[in-house]
C-alpha cells in the first residue's frame, strides 16, 4: 500500500476497526465505527433486525450485494467461583491450547476489566497431568482479574459478559500486519475502501454493502440480509487460510501466499461466470490474484448467500491470513488493498 494522505487515512480506520470489540452477538462497537467512516460515501446506512449494517449506493441496473462480518472469535464467561476466578467458553472457533497465559478484556455495562487466563504452571503439574498438557480445555482454565471472592468479581463482571483478546494493532514491515480480529475486519475495511473508490462514480448497478453480524457461529446475520435484500449477485468478502508457513502443505491445503493479492475462489459454491469475470478484470486492471479451490461449502457468508431465497450467484474473494482465530493475526495490506480494487474495477465494468 503506498502511503499517500488518502491512503495514511484509511490505514488510521482500519486500525480503528481492528481495534473495537465485536465478538459474536456483541457487534455494536464495531458496527458503529464503521456506519460513521463510511456515511460519507454512500446515498444511505440502515440497520436491519438482526443487526446487519447494511449501506447502500444508489444506481441503475442489477441489485448487487457485497458482505463481510463484523463480528471476531471470543470468549463468555459462564461461572464464578467462590474465589472469584472466571470460567468461560469459546464464542467461535477457538483454540484453547493457545489461550494460557493471554491478557484478555472483558466487557461489561460500558467498562472493559483486563484479566488474564491462568492455567497451572508447568513446575506443579504430575506426570500423568504433563503428558495431558497438549489437550488444554476451555474448563482447563480460568480467567484472573485479581478478585479475592465471588461477591468481589460480581462488582466489576456478570455471567454472560464477552471477552476478547487484549491485543492492540502492529505493523511487522511496511506491508505486514499484525493484529486480532482481521477475521474479519479486514474484509469490512474492503467495504469501506469499495464506497471510497467508488464515491465519484455512477454505477450500473444498485449497490448494497453488508457489514454482517454473527457469521462465527453459522452465517446467521448474512441470511437474513441476503433474504431481505435478494440481490441478483452476493459477494463474500473474507479472509482465507495461507499456507506459506512451516508444518503447512500446500498439496493438501493449497498454494496461497501473503502479498500475492486477492485470493478468487473456486468451486460448487461459486459462480463459475462470476469467477472468470473476476480473474479477466484483474487482467486487465494488472492486479495480482490467487486461486483457490474449495470443493465444499465455503464456511464463509457465501455459503449461505447462494442458497437463500430462489439462490444468488455467488463469489467470494478472499485476504490470506495466517494465524487465523488467534489472537495475532497477520495480513498484508497491499492484499486487502488489491481486493478492494478487484471489487471496484468489477463493479465500474459491471
Amino acid at each position: 500500500m503506498s502511503y499517500t494522505k488518502e491512503k495514511q487515512d484509511s490505514t488510521i480506520v482500519l486500525h480503528d476497526l481492528l481495534s473495537a470489540t465485536g465478538v459474536s452477538g456483541y457487534e455494536d462497537c464495531v458496527r458503529d465505527k464503521l456506519s460513521s467512516y463510511i456515511k460519507p460515501f454512500v446515498d444511505s446506512i440502515s440497520i436491519d433486525t438482526f443487526g446487519n449494517l447494511i449501506a447502500h449506493k444508489k444506481g441503475d441496473g442489477p441489485k448487487v450485494m457485497f458482505s463481510a462480518h463484523l463480528d471476531e472469535v471470543g470468549l463468555m464467561i459462564t461461572y464464578i467461583d467462590a474465589e472469584g476466578f472466571l470460567f468461560f467458553q469459546p464464542v467461535g472457533g477457538v483454540d484453547s491450547t493457545l489461550l494460557p497465559g493471554q491478557r484478555v478484556h472483558i466487557h461489561h455495562a460500558g467498562n472493559t476489566i483486563v484479566g488474564v487466563i491462568g492455567k497451572k504452571a508447568i513446575h506443579l503439574l504430575s506426570a500423568e497431568e504433563r503428558g495431558k498438557n497438549t489437550a488444554i480445555k476451555c474448563e482447563d482454565l480460568w480467567i484472573d482479574i485479581g478478585a479475592c471472592s465471588r461477591a468481589e468479581a460480581e462488582l466489576r463482571v456478570e455471567i454472560g459478559d464477552y471477552i476478547t483478546y487484549s491485543t492492540t494493532p502492529q505493523l511487522l514491515t511496511e506491508d505486514i500486519l499484525l493484529s486480532k480480529s482481521l477475521d474479519d475486519r479486514a474484509g469490512v475495511f474492503v467495504l469501506y475502501e469499495i464506497a471510497r473508490l467508488l464515491s465519484n462514480e455512477t454505477l450500473r448497478c444498485d449497490l448494497y454493502l453488508v457489514a454482517s453480524v454473527q457469521e462465527e457461529i453459522g452465517c446467521r446475520g448474512v441470511r437474513t440480509a441476503t433474504f431481505s435484500l435478494q440481490p441478483n449477485i452476493g459477494f463474500a468478502i473474507d479472509v482465507t487460510h495461507a499456507t506459506d508457513y512451516p508444518t503447512v502443505s500446500p498439496k493438501k491445503s493449497g498454494n496461497i501466499e501473503l502479498g500475492r493479492g486477492v485470493v478468487i475462489a473456486k468451486g460448487p459454491n461459486i459462480d463459475q461466470g462470476l469467477c472468470e469475470q473476476l480473474k479477466q478484470v484483474a487482467q486487465k486492471a494488472g492486479l495480482k490474484y490467487q486461486l483457490e479451490a474449495i470443493p465444499h461449502p465455503t464456511g464463509t457468508d457465501a455459503n449461505l448467500i447462494q442458497i437463500t431465497g430462489n439462490g444468488v450467484r455467488t463469489a467470494l474473494l478472499s485476504i490470506p491470513c495466517r494465524y487465523m482465530h488467534t489472537a495475532n493475526e497477520v495480513v498484508s495490506l497491499n492484499d486487502i488493498e488489491n481486493t478492494a480494487q478487484l471489487a471496484a474495477e468489477f463493479l465500474k465494468l459491471l
